[in-house]
């Protein structure tokens, strides 16, 4: 559009953009009363994962500096990720990555995110961390996330781990 437009032109786009703007607004004001009516429900982020298809297999842990780790805080508290992520640094584990994420629910310890490879070595950070939940996921690396909720207590003590081969702890199935 440029002034050269007739002012019917000119008053066209306005009102095309006028109605195009309320039922943009009209849209997103229907769609978040029908999520707080429960209407149309939304999952914003998991909490901790009910796998119904846990691995059965018994799995040999690893030695911890073949666990490659992504430690993320899903609650409020500053520093949690970092302070467990120097924890498992401690105990031989390779910390590739922290930060934070998102989950709807933090009431629960903690989830180790991994795929097909890596069950083996979620089995050896499990060992570390009894109160974890694996989550399986489609990745194909070895390497696995740990995402820590609001009932985090820090790993066993080193004393207290023996890597012995055993299943894996899949939240709703074990």
């Amino acid at each position: 559009m440029s002034p050269a437009d007739p002012p019917e032109t000119r008053s066209r786009s306005r009102l095309l953009v006028a109605v195009s703007s309320g039922l943009v607004l009209a849209a997103v004001t229907l769609g978040s009363w029908l999520m707080i009516d429960g209407t149309l429900s939304v999952e914003l982020g998991g909490g901790v994962p009910h796998t119904e298809d846990c691995p059965e297999d018994v799995l040999a842990p690893v030695v911890p500096e073949r666990v490659r780790i992504s430690v993320y805080n899903a609650t409020n508290e500053s520093g949690l990720a970092g302070e467990a992520a120097d924890d498992l640094r401690d105990r031989g584990f390779r910390v590739t990555d922290v930060g934070n994420e998102y989950v709807a629910d933090t009431e629960f310890d903690s989830i180790i995110r991994a795929g097909g490879r890596g069950l083996r070595q979620a089995r050896t950070l499990q060992q570390h961390l009894p109160a974890a939940v694996v989550d399986l996921d489609g990745r194909s690396s070895f390497g696995v996330d740990l995402v820590l909720g609001s009932e985090y207590d820090g790993p066993e003590t080193e004393a207290d781990v023996e890597p012995t081969p055993g299943r894996l702890s899949c939240g709703g199935a074990s």
